[in-house]
């Protein structure tokens, strides 16, 4: 932790964006300013219905997300199978069933839980159309950042849509150092949602990802930027120099991040009066892809009470997704193609997109259909191809071709 209070005083605000990049704290902070009234009321909100649940509901809670890609240059315009595996990784990380957890110790253990989420691609947009849960634009700006919050004005950018009904997450390219913000419970409805930097989406490191973004770059911001979604603070509070209340008694009274290293530590001692025992490897710390693996017990408890308050009408609105009968019977023929390809499905009401990837897994083709039978017409060189069947976020059919 702090090996001179002097030194890390002036040096904290440049290291928080230089290290990390989670600028929420200064993005709300002007909010929380204009209305500290509204605030506060929040806060008691949350802390009433803590007091009143003191057991934890078993019904899974779905989300619909919509992703906005504000993009200028191609490599920021990620295609959709980017988004379906951060999609995975949210789904994973809010339900305890990343692997990864494996790092955690018998008595760490003791301190962990799961939210029940799932985090489901929306499959109607406000207007009742089917879509897939993604938006593009081509933006004009090279860069964004939380001051004004542009990505989120339709010029420059894509408006919300409606944030009673969807989890609205924007992709751009932040300027460098700022990898991602959010809006606290409280805010203005209009522009409520996540904001991340294109570089840390998806589940790894790709052949676009810069060499410096590496430990950044497995899905997990857009996990801690939800977390700050649910009502949940940086352990050191959402104060500049540390050591505030983050209202979750195990994460440790903190006086700073703990950044990435290449030890993972278990648990550290802050320098905050009482110093007291830190937990490290948890998605609110600025720890790193290889440490951040668990939310705990009471961040869990505090992001549900947050969702039964503030944001009930996402989930009382909340659509379930048609479902097809089965995936089994699918028919993609023929595998071995001249120039068309055709499609038999279960009978559906939902929508249903079909990619086509090169074996070095660029997108050749994307199509939608919400119909049992589908023909595409292929204008590739000959090869191999990889066909994808996706549906909710998740490829349920995969079948290799060539093409001749």
């Amino acid at each position: 932790m702090i090996k001179n209070i002097i030194l890390s005083i002036i040096l904290l605000p440049f290291n928080l964006i230089s290290q990390y990049g989670c600028v929420t704290d200064e993005y709300n902070k002007p909010l929380y300013d204009s209305n500290p009234i509204r605030y506060e009321q929040v806060e008691k909100d949350l802390q009433n219905h803590l007091r009143i649940s003191k057991q934890k509901d078993n019904n899974q809670i779905v989300i619909p997300v919509v992703f906005h890609i504000v993009w200028m240059d191609n490599n920021h315009n990620l295609p959709d199978s980017v988004i379906h595996q951060q999609v995975e990784v949210l789904n994973k990380s809010f339900n305890l069933k990343n692997e990864d957890t494996v790092i955690l110790t018998d008595t760490l253990k003791n301190w962990v839980d799961n939210f029940n989420i799932k985090f489901e691609l929306a499959y109607k947009d406000p207007n009742g159309i089917l879509t897939d849960g993604i938006t593009r634009k081509k933006t004009i700006n090279p860069h964004f950042s939380y001051y004004n919050d542009p990505v989120k004005d339709s010029h420059y950018g894509t408006n919300a849509w409606p944030t009673d009904r969807y989890l609205n997450i924007w992709v751009c390219n932040l300027v460098d150092g700022f990898h991602g913000y959010s809006q606290f419970p409280g805010g203005p409805i209009e522009t409520d949602g996540v904001v991340v930097d294109w570089q840390t989406v998806g589940n790894g490191y790709y052949p676009w990802t810069y060499p410096n973004s590496e430990n950044l770059a497995c899905g997990k911001v857009l996990v801690h930027e939800i977390g700050h979604w649910l009502n949940l603070y940086h352990p050191w509070g959402n104060t500049t120099f540390g050591c505030g209340d983050d209202y979750i008694p195990e994460t440790g009274l903190q006086d700073e991040p703990v950044y990435h290293t290449n030890d993972c530590y278990d648990t550290l001692f802050s320098l905050c009066n009482p110093s007291e025992r830190v937990f490290v490897k948890h998605y609110m710390d600025y720890s790193g892809c290889d440490c951040m693996v668990t939310f705990t017990k009471n961040q869990v408890a505090r992001g549900i009470s947050s969702l039964m308050t503030q944001r009930l009408p996402m989930i009382e609105n909340y659509e379930r997704r048609p479902t097809l009968n089965g995936f089994e019977g699918t028919l993609i023929l023929p595998t071995l193609v001249k120039d068309k390809l055709y499609f038999t499905f279960p009978h559906s009401d939902g929508v249903i997109t079909i990619i086509i990837y090169d074996l070095m897994g660029r997108e050749i083709l994307k199509t939608y259909t919400s119909q049992q039978f589908k023909e595409i017409s292929l204008n590739t060189s000959q090869g191999y191809y990889i066909v994808c069947v996706v549906y909710n976020g998740e490829v349920v059919r995969k079948q290799k071709i060539i093409v001749y």
